[in-house]
């Protein structure tokens, strides 16, 4: 039941990433700012854990992830805005709620 609980919480944040970034006009944001507004939202991650989700995201070709002399800045690509809306559906992330 652990296990499923976590795996849940786990996909609903990976969308909850790709949904904040696909509300920014420029379609990014820095790592500091993507970890205040999921504690705002209550999905607070430790700093590795959230560096994980990233990671996996990226390599899902859902965002990319770029080193900054500030920190690193995440972008949505084309596909993490599609499943962001809906439109496809990617395993491993939570699927949006329609309507």
């Amino acid at each position: 039941m652990k296990k499923v609980l976590e795996q849940r919480l786990r996909e609903s944040r990976r969308l909850v990433i790709l949904q904040l970034l696909n509300a920014m006009d420029a379609r990014r944001m820095s790592g500091g700012l993507l970890a205040s507004a999921l504690r705002d939202m209550g999905m607070e991650a430790p700093a590795d854990v959230l560096k994980g989700e990233l990671a996996w995201l990226e390599r899902a070709a859902l965002v990319s992830l770029e080193d900054t002399p500030i920190g690193q800045t995440v972008t949505i690509t084309a596909r993490g805005d599609e499943h962001a809306r809906g439109v496809v559906v990617e395993p491993g992330v939570a699927r949006p709620e329609l309507g």
